[in-house]
């Protein structure tokens, strides 16, 4: 990981955990990481380096440590000593954008991109005998599925073309560029990002977040074609919140019970209650039904003994799992206030 990007996701007010941050980036979703990526307003970057490894994430915060950009607190917890704007972040890589990580199986979604690409830019200029870039087997199947989930036809391909011609304009022209130059096809191998970085005179950071953002803006646009291009990556694609919390989310909605929804699918009362804190926090604000799972006056009661700082709000040491659950829940109403 590069120290650029990681210094640009500490505060310099707010000590940070370093694994919250790795766990976040790498796509865990305990409840216990997502409430402190909600807390450290890093929730938005929720699985965008499910490939990261903790050497590597470690060894960028050696590096800060280092040249003394960062502190070490007693605890582990890191801050940062630049107090460093991140809206450079969401211009390179919008919060939108993002937020597709969290639906996106990044690895498949890349893979077949790149091949869906490089097959349709040969089949356009009649080619049929070039090296496919190098993709798991699973990418060229899915690849090969798409190829026949349509005749592929002048007017079909034409269709298609014209489709991602028209999402490439909504696209800001650097992106676009970077987007096109890294796909390989007919007389056009495909840049790296060094290559990309030489000739744009950017960083490879910067390059490597703004292609990011546009597999993630090209995933949106499959995903709302009506011409073809949503079958070559719907497979890869799911829903925001998983089926188990899914169900439970729908039932409380409904009015029934945490004990009882326990009871009704046998699972235990704490697991019920990790999937309600996973959907309050992952749902926007008016998306989650908090009055049925923390009253007012509980909110309430539970504010008042608390202090300003919200980091600094303790639980008690003899609090049951349903007065834990109401404190965590209000630290996370509280939080989507602000």
């Amino acid at each position: 990981m590069n120290p650029e990007l990681l210094i640009r996701l500490l505060s310099a007010s707010q000590p940070r955990r370093p694994k919250v941050i790795f766990n976040c980036l790498t796509g865990k979703r305990t409840v216990s990481v997502l409430y402190w990526a909600l807390r450290y307003d890093l929730l938005s970057w929720l699985s965008v380096l499910p490939s990261l490894q903790w050497d590597t994430f470690n060894g960028a915060v050696n590096k800060l440590v280092r040249e003394k950009r960062v502190t070490v607190q007693s605890d582990g917890q890191l801050l940062s000593n630049e107090a460093l704007e991140n809206h450079e972040l969401s211009e390179l890589f919008p919060i939108k954008q993002r937020q597709m990580y969290r639906v996106m199986h990044v690895k498949i979604v890349t893979e077949t991109t790149l091949l869906g690409m490089q097959a349709l830019s040969h089949t356009i200029h009649h080619d049929m005998g070039y090296f496919p870039v190098s993709v798991s087997e699973r990418a060229r199947v899915q690849v090969r599925r798409w190829f026949r989930s349509s005749s592929f036809d002048e007017n079909h391909l034409c269709e298609l073309i014209q489709a991602l011609n028209h999402w490439l304009e909504t696209l800001p022209p650097r992106n676009a560029d970077v987007f096109l130059s890294q796909l390989a096809g007919e007389k056009h191998p495909g840049y790296t990002v060094q290559q990309l970085s030489q000739a744009l005179n950017l960083p490879t950071w910067q390059i490597d977040l703004i292609q990011a953002a546009n597999l993630a803006a090209f995933a949106q646009f499959c995903q709302a074609d009506t011409h073809g291009w949503r079958n070559l990556l719907s497979p890869f694609m799911d829903q925001a919140l998983s089926r188990p919390v899914k169900q439970t989310l729908t039932v409380v909605q409904q009015g029934t019970t945490r004990a009882t929804i326990a009871q009704q699918r046998g699972l235990k009362p704490s697991t019920i209650n990790e999937h309600l804190l996973t959907a309050a926090i992952l749902l926007p604000l008016d998306q989650f039904p908090y009055e049925k799972c923390v009253d007012e006056a509980t909110r309430e009661s539970i504010e008042k003994r608390q202090p300003a700082n919200i980091d600094n709000w303790q639980g008690t040491l003899d609090a049951t799992p349903d007065q834990f659950f109401q404190y965590r829940m209000t630290q996370i109403w509280e939080t989507k206030q602000k």
